[in-house]
């Protein structure tokens, strides 16, 4: 590929063409101009410094001698301002607007690059990219060749290097699709062919502009190469299109054709859709030089050289691998020796990559065998770093927070041990106290108890028997009233007979000079019984008096004297004539006098049946209201007595409460106190291991820093070395540390630190050799994210 012709010297003069006249001030932005597409077209091809430098010197002398601008080749290549020319340097412009320019300030480009991936993540799977000076070359470059009619490239470069991440970005910031093939199990050239006709239809059909990736990974037939070989030649693929996809075709493309003005004929309509393919579709072919299969396919495939413009991807420069350890490293905890240990970290991570990359040649020198050393070695070890670094971290926190926990639980079973066993000592004689008690009130309220039911027997009999003598006295009552009222009838009739005389029937009745024989009879009798004589003038006297009627009506019926009222029974109430009705036929005024006189006769009969049984009532009372008042005394007594007995129940029942609660607590207690010093008897030994254990943890934490990176450098980087160059490797990474302040142990043992001694037992018991090298090994292939190279010595 380093054939160069006529077709390179145009490509220089289509890049200078790609800037208008009046975008240029002056002579010198035209050389720059000229110099920046020169490089392009030659110095990317070139495949090391060594002719890149030769051709930079001679690009710097023709400056001199043909454009008259004595610049050194540090001003042109070196300077602070970087040779760059881009059309992406106005975020968001449309692409048609875009304007070919050299870039004023290479400084804003990486922030610049930034924003654009913050929108390509936004729409996108995330991609991760760091914008070192190098990638940011590449994007130029890449971005320089996609504007470019039928502009397509071939990066070159070892595996990890960036070639299609930068691919993807470069065509979202040139504002095109990016299309990739899919690889699937079976899948051939039909597959390909169908996944290329897809490509044609978007890039010829709909005009959509496309990037085309295609990495050497991805061709499981040669015949893919030959497609794209004439693609890049031609822009069409023989056989392609069956005839009826071909009238598709022409029937999409005819509108098309309609609009350029050409006319529409079968052959002119194909060529257009060929030559908007060619437009649109641009080929990016990411290829590895490692082994014979590149150098054979640029052999059997010009085109791959002819039609593409090269990019090589070398190694990256110690600025990329800080740059990048820098970005990853960055939001690492690192504690309050951050801003020392952070740049010895990147220092470590970057002498890491580039020391294998010498080893490597000193191990092909001895053991001819070749080990590649890629940037995906690099981005591995970051990975695995990380990975590794935050599990070992989560890993001895866990184990610092069981000791801890461990250490202190025991430290307060001690103590609760010791609280337990002072409370059990004053627990003891409080439950024998309250357990005395208790069993005294049992006592008292048996006894008081007994006295109770005795008393509340005896109330119980009192009770019955006040309740029969009550009983007794109603009916006496009941039966001294039924006789009683028998006489209040006529007793009522007369008083009310009484009530009806006035002063005119007395006087009526004083008129009387000679009264009637029943008149006289009449007032006789009631002379009788006021104590007069019972004659005609007593009687006037007697009806003279002013409260005569009051002194009837106030008569005391019920000391009436035996002999006045024998001697009315027997003269007057038996006489036939001695009624009211007669009476009142002599005088009316007499009919209310007789009555009073017979009610009188009647009450006292019926008051001397009474009287006796009155007396009885009045005894019987008596004796009711005492048996009632003894009763009351004893109930008294009873109420006390069960107040006291219920008072003592409830002291009881709080003091049964108390005890029982008591027993409870000391049975708990006991028993947590047993439970405790089985713990304690079991685990006392462990408390100060465990203290120890924890308080070596606290310094080991600082040094996984350094010792986690050192594993993961092991494993990323020194698989495939045999155990002189491994410990060489690891012993001068570890004198690079403690110069750079990186915190690590004096002793590297990668099973210590990564290693999990039950896993590695398990290895041993089905085969692996005892010895550390086999061991490292079983390590580096169980851990590594990568598919690890190991050699078997």
């Amino acid at each position: 590929h380093y054939t160069f012709n006529l077709r390179d010297v145009s490509k220089v003069v289509q890049g200078v063409l790609m800037v208008k006249a009046t975008q240029i001030p002056s002579a010198e932005v035209l050389t720059r101009l000229w110099c920046h597409e020169s490089m392009r077209v030659f110095a990317d091809r070139f495949i090391d410094d060594h002719d890149r430098n030769y051709f930079m010197d001679l690009v710097t002398d023709y400056c001199k001698v043909q454009f008259k601008q004595q610049w050194s080749r540090e001003e042109i290549f070196d300077g602070e301002v970087k040779l760059v020319f881009g059309d992406y340097t106005k975020h968001g412009t449309p692409r048609d607007e875009r304007r070919y320019e050299m870039v004023a300030d290479s400084a804003k480009l990486a922030p610049l690059f930034e924003s654009y991936l913050d929108e390509y993540n936004a729409q996108n799977k995330e991609m991760r990219l760091v914008f070192f000076w190098d990638a940011i070359e590449h994007i130029s470059r890449l971005c320089r060749v996609l504007r470019q009619p039928r502009g397509n490239a071939m990066l070159v470069g070892v595996g990890g290097s960036g070639k299609q991440s930068l691919t993807r970005f470069s065509a979202y910031v040139s504002e095109m699709k990016c299309f990739q093939i899919e690889l699937t199990k079976g899948y051939g050239l039909n597959e390909f062919r169908e996944d290329l006709k897809k490509l044609f239809f978007m890039t010829g059909c709909d005009g959509t502009p496309v990037v085309f990736l295609f990495a050497d990974t991805q061709i499981v037939v040669e015949s893919f190469v030959e497609d794209i070989n004439n693609i890049l030649n031609s822009g069409e693929v023989p056989n392609l299109f069956a005839s009826d996809e071909w009238e598709k075709i022409l029937r999409e493309v005819r509108p098309h054709c309609k609009a350029a003005g050409v006319v529409e004929t079968k052959d002119n309509i194909k060529a257009h859709f060929i030559a908007r393919v060619r437009e649109n579709m641009h080929i990016v072919l990411a290829m590895s030089p490692v082994g014979n299969a590149f150098r054979v396919r640029c052999r059997m495939f010009p085109s791959l050289i002819n039609c593409c413009t090269t990019d090589w991807f070398d190694k990256w420069p110690v600025e990329a691998l800080q740059s990048v350890s820098k970005q990853f490293f960055e939001p690492l905890e690192l504690g309050e020796s951050r801003e020392a240990i952070l740049p010895g970290l990147c220092d470590m991570a970057s002498i890491i990559h580039s020391s294998v990359q010498g080893m490597a040649d000193t191990f092909f020198a001895e053991q001819k065998r070749r080990f590649y050393v890629t940037p995906k070695s690099f981005l591995e070890l970051i990975s695995l770093y990380l990975g590794a670094l935050d599990e070992k971290r989560v890993e001895m926190d866990v184990g610092i927070s069981r000791l801890s926990t461990g250490t202190k639980k025991l430290n307060e079973t001690n103590a609760m041990v010791q609280g337990m066993q002072e409370e059990l000592a004053a627990l003891q004689p409080e439950l024998e106290q309250k357990t005395k008690e208790t069993n005294v009130l049992i006592e008292q309220v048996t006894k008081d108890s007994k006295i109770a039911a005795e008393k509340k027997a005896t109330v119980a009999v009192d009770e019955a028997a006040v309740k029969k003598t009550a009983e007794e006295v109603q009916a006496q009552a009941d039966e001294a009233q039924a006789d009683l009222d028998a006489a209040m009838p006529a007793l009522a009739s007369a008083l009310e007979a009484l009530k009806s005389l006035n002063k005119n029937d007395i006087t009526e009745i004083k008129g009387f000079k000679s009264p009637p024989l029943l008149v006289q009879k009449v007032m006789e009798a009631v002379c009788i019984l006021l104590g007069a004589k019972p004659d005609w003038d007593s009687a006037k006297k007697v009806l003279g008096d002013t409260q005569f009627l009051q002194k009837l009506m106030d008569y005391d019926k019920d000391n009436i004297p035996p002999k006045i009222i024998e001697r009315i029974r027997e003269k007057y109430c038996t006489n036939d004539d001695f009624v009211p009705d007669k009476i009142a036929k002599a005088s009316s005024a007499c009919e209310g006098l007789c009555k009073w006189v017979l009610a009188m006769e009647i009450y006292d009969r019926v008051a001397k049946v009474v009287k006796p049984k009155k007396e009885m009532l009045a005894k019987a009372e008596a004796e009711y209201t005492e048996a009632t008042e003894s009763l009351v005394v004893k109930q008294a007594e009873l109420k006390e007595v069960l107040d006291k007995l219920a008072a003592m129940e409830a002291k009881l029942a709080s003091l049964a409460e108390t005890k029982q609660e008591l027993e409870a607590k000391f049975d708990d207690c006991n028993a947590k106190l047993e439970r405790a010093e089985k713990l304690m008897s079991g685990l006392g030994g462990e408390r100060v291991r465990w203290a120890e254990i924890c308080a070596s943890l606290g310094p080991k934490y600082s040094r996984i820093v350094g010792d986690v990176l050192l594993s993961s450098a092991v494993i990323a980087y020194l698989g495939p070395f045999t155990i002189p160059f491994r410990r060489a490797a690891v012993a001068g990474w570890q004198k690079l540390c403690d110069d750079r302040k990186v915190p690590m142990s004096e002793r590297f043992d990668l099973q210590e630190i990564i290693g999990d001694p039950v896993v590695i037992r398990s290895w041993n018991l089905q085969g692996l050799p005892t010895d550390s090298f086999s061991i490292d090994n079983g390590i580096i292939i169980s851990v590594a994210r990568r598919w690890p190279l190991m050699i078997d010595p």
